[in-house]
């Protein structure tokens, strides 16, 4: 089956697997079947100590994320996942926002936003968030699915505190600018070629013990967008070699946004910053066959087929 033949057909799977829903609607579409496990996602908080810019709404961030935090502990989620950019600059922004998180006795998986390096030099090496590995990636399981957190901020101009690294990172960014990639701007990252190596070996290990994938990244890959990680094109090369790769969640683009390429959903969660009157995050429910997002706030529900 080829590349488009392929993405065609999952299409039609999502569409028709697809089933509208009233907000607040927690029964299972499929009473006979019940979810293997569930989790929250948040993503894009932008905390900061700043008045409302343009449609970011930064005095909202506190309330909306302990409004999401409550909700998703009492739907029992088994865990939460956080996509990135919890803070929108400032180090003293990340205590309340963390504060919020630790309160909800909720286990948290965290993942690095390009805005969570906007802070001092000397704090880039010392992000608040507790990371299971030093370098920003790394994967975890529940039941027979692994999830695999990726940090895209590796090859970027603002998350280091080296010279030597952000000059690497200008030259490559000018050379994608130089083939006229949409994405070549420098408030996207891209990952090094060891976590790309060690990406291809997770998901080799993964489908040699028949476990079902989960990517996390902040930045999206796919469609081809102005946001998009900036070497996503060697990432997509990557996945299409894997047929386990349930779905790549991500943020960084707070409008939104879903493809499918190779059987993958590529499914971009909208920013919590976003919108005078309505935050967003999302509750998932995994089956055996497939995943229901049910969002909350301006974040869309959506079933998807694997």
């Amino acid at each position: 089956m080829n590349l488009l033949l392929a993405s065609f057909f999952a299409t039609i799977m999502t569409l028709a697997m697809s089933q509208p829903e009233k907000p607040g609607d927690r029964k299972p579409a499929d009473q006979s079947q019940k979810p293997l496990f569930s989790f929250g996602i948040i993503t894009d908080v932008h905390h900061c100590n700043y008045e409302p810019e343009g449609t970011r709404f930064y005095n909202q961030s506190l309330p909306r994320l302990r409004e999401a935090v409550n909700s998703l502990k009492s739907d029992s989620v088994d865990f939460l996942i956080n996509l990135g950019d919890l803070i929108d600059r400032d180090f003293s922004s990340f205590k309340p926002v963390l504060n919020i998180i630790d309160s909800s006795g909720l286990k948290t998986y965290h993942c690095l936003g390009n805005h969570d390096f906007s802070v001092e030099s000397k704090y880039k090496k010392r992000l608040p968030l507790p990371l299971p590995d030093k370098s920003g990636y790394y994967s975890f399981m529940q039941e027979n699915f692994r999830f695999i957190v990726l940090n895209g901020n590796e090859v970027s101009t603002y998350a280091s505190a080296s010279k030597a690294s952000v000059k690497n990172a200008e030259e490559y960014l000018a050379s994608l600018k130089a083939e006229g990639c949409i994405n070549a701007n420098d408030w996207n990252g891209g990952i090094s070629l060891k976590q790309l190596e060690w990406l291809e070996s997770q998901l080799g290990e993964a489908a040699a013990g028949n476990e079902k994938v989960f990517i996390i990244c902040h930045f999206p890959v796919w469609p081809e967008n102005i946001h998009n990680l900036l070497n996503y094109r060697e990432v997509i090369s990557v996945l299409e070699n894997y047929h386990n790769v349930v779905t790549w969640f991500s943020g960084h683009n707070h409008a939104g946004n879903y493809g499918n390429t190779n059987m993958i959903h590529f499914v971009t969660l909208k920013g919590m910053v976003e919108s005078e009157n309505a935050g967003a995050y999302s509750l998932v429910e995994v089956y055996r066959n497939k995943i229901w997002i049910k969002g909350s706030g301006r974040e869309r529900s959506q079933i998807l087929a694997y």
